[in-house]
């Protein structure tokens, strides 16, 4: 950049000199500030007589790099550091020669700690009386420990004391002057002395003051400050200035109070237009450096919408440019995610085609939500990207989470470790297991307890085996390692806590002791990938980590005798972040920010991102619960006896809306020479008001994204579908040869050989060869693969290896009624209270539900064997076997029915148990009540004999007619006919029924569906279905029946299993 006549007279001004710099965006403040310090070297002061100040860490880490550079000498210490940094090195200097231990400073994340502590016991002891509005559920959110923390900030750089607030008039600010009192007393009680941002301003600013050159120390032969942004000063700050120049150190002041963003916590430009005052001389900046002429106008014509508070010294009208289009583009996208679509189109546009690289590009959005989104949005569409300087709440970290909740674990007593706490920690980076393996294991584990004859569900045994990982050498497998070092590890932890580790040492047990799926150390697999193009989510993972440990440290310094369990509550309940929490500076990835994190940041190209209404602006007012923005005013008014006119509302949301159009100009301003700015229009969302400073939007089609994906995955993509949607020769021909292209580079999904579906089968022969072999066939499976073939061979090979619970329960009250025929209610319940540790639930509160519903279809059972038992009827067999044979014939022919004997070619052998038979006196077991309307009597005999299936399902037939055709109860009474069920006359065989005990009718307990005998054509028919069916679970390929069964228009939609069953899908 080429030095102007107003730089270059700050630049040289007298090392005494004194003021402020004002300068639109882009005019070289803060070159001119490197500048100067350069020139006061070259001119004869010393390093440590010149001092570089910033208000946040991270702008000052990037002003010392670029002041280093231009130096070229060693200094004693660094010359530019943060106002908070230069605060805490005084007031350690001054407390270290006091004889006092350091003060440690007191992040955001640990003071909510101490409030939300504070907030509780208030609510225990009633000390505090808070207005009732501002009841317990509310002081105990996140939003009034925010605003709370922001009203002490306030006091502490007012100087409030706990009277004065007392003494306001206010119900709300007596209760915080009591809060604040006590708030004082905790923090002195501290084992060392803690101090927050506003703390530490507060008493360097009184250090200044009264402290001599020996008390400063290595501060003392400073002579020159110089100030960048400083806009972004609060009263703190502005007070530690005043504080400098009484000492007679000149204090230069760069800024822009045009940009400003601290007006939530407590900087605006009228304390700018203060600090001006105070330091006289003011200078003006106003040849613009940075962006293009077209980017220039438009951030000049935003700046003049602002309000004229404070100084307008700087601005400058802005001019017409015949090219604006060039630079400024704007996109309104009907969706979310056609959005971010063609955000990342167009930053890859701005890559491939105009050079611009990735680390020279910047996204900003308002807020950090719409920054996390984009971080995940944009990663999934190929941009490499870092959020920088987002700040977020360790707590809310999955990876945090999983360690902190391991440690967790380990801290429980081993009998109040649940199997659900026990298998996520498992399926965590920490446990080294994923889902496939952890099923393995609950198999293998569930295998040896049936073998030994028990009957302990999956996941308790799973609990038992990490309390006693001797148990899983019985297991030689893979997971059964990974599931005993992991045992090994928590029982480490263990031991360690009890023996007095401190929460640090546990978190590095749990860390070192850590494997991947693979077997490696997690730390050398995450290190490994973090390095990788697509390792953003490692290395984000890895900074939390680094951010975690460093939290712990604090906790352990600062309360060395509290328990590591107070840590891990304050760290899964985190609700506000940790200072250190934020991505560090990558190369070759995107920049994600915030106008706030925006602060000192300029890109080749930039995106501003989500402009919605609503959120930019966001004119919501702040500070209500605590009145927090009126009591710089109230105090003042108090102490002077001059009051002041209280704001009105439109006048607070007039002030909130130029501090939005502040940001705005910030986030413009960080453009060199694109912009871009989307938003959506749809149902939810409408674009801001902002847009009405800015070019009209571009219809979607006329971007070279829109055209080209830009990317080889997205190529792929477009060709492919050409070649499956186009009708056009010519289109399918070019598409086919650029596949061919990308397919001899190796580019994925370009060669047809790895297309779905274009794989050939691995055998065409049929899954029985009727020719050589009989055909098994289910009764209970007939109809289901009557009405989808697919879905049935999908269960059939495999499909259905995870059972649901409602099974389970099927068999448990089959098992009650096999054990108490008669209906003893009471050995009922103790069969089902034996038998129901065998079944596994995701949660407690289900399985209680579960245990309710199992309980009522046993007391419904009993209603339909006390009406068996009042009715005469008595049991013949219970739970028997049954197996017969049926001929598969070429021909339509009815099949003939035979013994099942060895496996004989063209027969389906007919297998299965049938629950129950049952005869009757003549005229009695109808159950009229429980049958539905237009049922029939069945035959008159001298006894009937009746087949009995139990159903406990929800979606079973219901009625007589239903069950004309049911394929189950029909192979039963097959059974029956040919003699097979001992003490059953078949030729007393008056037909067989479903009793359902899910579902009452008005008069009964349950409900009966009646198929009456089996003869006849109904009979030959229901054969020839058994032979069609052995042919079709015999065939070679099985068809998807979408109509009968998955389609929508059906009254129970079937989710397909080829799409839902993990062991198929994945």
């Amino acid at each position: 950049m080429t030095e102007d006549a107003a730089q270059r007279a700050v630049v040289t001004a007298d090392p005494d000199a004194s003021g402020v710099i004002i300068g639109a965006p882009g005019t070289g403040k803060t070159t001119a500030l490197i500048d100067r310090v350069v020139h006061l070297l070259d001119g004869g002061l010393e390093p440590e007589q010149v001092l570089a100040l910033t208000p946040s860490r991270q702008a000052a880490t990037g002003l010392r790099d670029r002041i280093g550079v231009r130096i070229g000498q060693a200094t004693p210490g660094p010359l530019a550091r943060s106002v908070g940094s230069f605060a805490f090195q005084l007031v350690r200097g001054a407390m270290v020669r006091a004889g006092d231990d350091p003060p440690a400073l007191l992040t955001g994340a640990d003071q909510d700690r101490i409030i939300a502590d504070l907030l509780a016991g208030d609510v225990e002891d009633g000390r505090v009386q808070w207005p009732e509005a501002l009841g317990p559920s509310v002081r105990a959110s996140k939003g009034f420990r925010s605003e709370l923390r922001a009203f002490l900030a306030e006091c502490t750089e007012l100087g409030v004391r706990p009277g004065e607030l007392s003494a306001a008039g206010s119900e709300v600010w007596a209760a915080a002057g009591v809060f604040l009192d006590e708030y004082h007393r905790v923090m002195a009680q501290l084992r060392s002395a803690h101090r927050d941002a506003a703390d530490l301003l507060s008493e360097a600013t009184g250090i200044l003051h009264t402290a001599d050159a020996a008390t400063l120390c290595p501060l003392a032969p400073l002579r020159v400050v110089l100030i960048d942004d400083a806009q972004e000063l609060t009263r703190g700050g502005i007070e530690l200035v005043r504080a400098l120049r009484a000492r007679g150190i000149a204090v230069l002041a760069f800024g822009d109070p045009d940009i400003s963003s601290g007006a939530f916590r407590g900087a605006s430009p009228e304390l700018f237009a203060r600090l001006a005052a105070d330091l006289g001389d003011v200078r003006v900046l106003d040849g613009p450096h940075r962006q293009v002429p077209a980017l220039t106008a438009l951030t000049r014509t935003v700046t003049q919408a602002i309000g004229a508070a404070g100084r307008v010294d700087h601005r400058r009208a802005p001019v017409t440019v015949d090219d604006a289009d060039a630079a400024v583009t704007t996109f309104v996208a009907p969706s979310p995610y056609e959005e971010v679509d063609r955000i990342a189109g167009v930053m890859r546009d701005w890559h491939l085609s105009g050079g611009i690289r990735w680390d020279r590009m910047a996204v900003i959005a308002h807020d950090t939500r719409q920054v996390a989104q984009l971080e995940t949005e944009l990663a999934a569409r190929e941009i490499p990207t870092r959020a920088a300087g987002v700040q977020r709440p360790l707590g809310e970290e999955t990876v945090v989470r999983d360690i902190v909740g391991l440690v967790r674990l380990a801290l429980l007593p081993v009998e109040e470790r649940t199997p659900q706490e026990l298998e996520e920690a498992l399926r965590s980076p920490f446990g080294g297991m994923d889902a496939i393996g952890l099923r393995r294991l609950r198999a293998r584990l569930r295998h040896l307890e049936l073998e030994q004859e028990g009957n302990t569900p999956a996941r308790e045994l799973l609990r038992q085996a990490i309390a006693k990982p001797a148990h899983l050498t019985l297991i030689d497998a893979a997971e059964a390692r990974a599931a005993a070092r992991f045992a090994d590890t928590l029982a480490e932890m263990t031991a360690a806590a009890a023996a007095g580790e401190t929460i640090h040492d546990l978190l590095w047990r749990a860390w070192d002791g850590a494997r991947s799926v693979d077997g490696r150390k997690l730390q050398y697999a995450w290190r490994e990938n973090a390095m990788q193009a697509t390792g953003g989510e490692t290395a984000r993972a890895l900074d939390a980590l680094v951010a975690l440990f460093d939290a712990a440290k604090r906790f352990v310094e600062r309360t060395p005798n509290e328990r590591p369990g107070k840590f891990v509550d304050d760290i899964l309940g985190s609700e506000v972040p940790e200072d250190t929490l934020s991505s560090p500076e990558r190369p070759g990835r995107v920049t994600l920010l915030t106008p706030a994190t925006a602060l000192g940041a300029e890109f080749d190209a930039v995106v501003i991102a989500g402009l919605q209404d609503g959120v930019w602006p966001n004119v919501r007012l702040r500070g209500g619960m605590l009145q927090t923005w009126r009591l710089a005013d109230a105090i003042t008014a108090a102490r002077t006896g001059v009051e002041t006119e209280v704001p009105g509302v439109l006048d607070r949301r007039r002030s909130a809306l130029h501090d939005e159009l502040r940001l705005f100009v910030r986030a413009l301003s960080r453009a060199r020479s694109r912009l871009l700015i989307t938003a959506v229009d749809d149902d939810d969302s409408t674009p801001s008001p902002f847009f009405g400073f800015l070019p009209q939007p571009e219809p979607p089609e006329r971007h070279p994204s829109a055209e080209h994906p830009l990317t080889l995955r997205g190529l792929v993509a477009r060709h492919r579908r050409t070649l499956t949607t186009t009708t056009s020769l010519a289109a399918r021909q070019e598409a086919a040869g650029q596949l061919a292209v990308l397919a001899r580079e190796g580019v994925p999904g370009a060669e047809p050989a790895d297309w779905y579906g274009v794989t050939p089968s691995s055998t065409s022969a049929p899954l029985h060869d009727l020719a050589v072999e009989a055909a098994r066939v289910s009764p209970s499976r007939m109809e289901s693969f009557e009405e989808c073939g697919l879905s049935w061979a999908v269960s059939a090979l495999g499909g259905d290896t995870v059972m649901p619970p409602s099974a389970g329960i099927g068999t448990i009250v089959h098992a009650a009624m096999e054990t108490a025929p008669d209906g003893d209610l009471e050995r009922m319940r103790e069969v089902v209270a034996a038998r129901w540790p065998e079944l596994d639930f995701e949660t407690e509160w289900i399985g209680r539900k579960e245990r309710r519903r199992a309980e009522q279809y046993v007391d419904r059972l009993h209603s339909y064997l006390g009406t068996v038992t009042r009715d005469g009827g008595r049991v013949l067999a219970s739970e028997v076997e049954f197996r017969f044979a049926v001929d598969v014939p070429e021909d339509d022919d009815a099949p003939a029915v035979h013994p099942a004997g060895e496996d004989t070619a063209h027969q389906a052998i007919i297998h299965g148990y049938i629950d129950r038979v049952e005869a009757y006196p003549a005229g009695a077991g109808e159950h009229p009540a429980a049958r539905g309307r237009g049922w029939q009597a069945m035959p008159a005999a001298d006894e009937r004999v009746v087949v009995v299936d139990l159903k406990t399902g929800k979606y079973e037939p219901e009625s007589d007619e239903k069950v004309i055709d049911h394929a189950q109860l029909s192979a039963y009474q097959l059974a029956v006919q040919q003699g097979l069920i001992e003490g059953a006359d078949a030729e007393s065989l008056a037909g067989a029924r479903l009793v359902l005990v899910a579902k009452t009718l008005s008069k009964s307990d349950y409900r009966v569906a009646h198929q009456h005998t089996l003869d006849g054509e109904a009979r030959d028919d229901f054969l020839r279905r058994v032979a069609e069916a052995a042919r079709g679970m015999s065939a070679s390929s099985f068809t998807a029946q979408v109509e009968a069964h998955c389609a929508d228009t059906q009254w129970r939609v079937q989710p397909c299993r080829i799409h839902t069953v993990p062991a198929v899908s994945a």
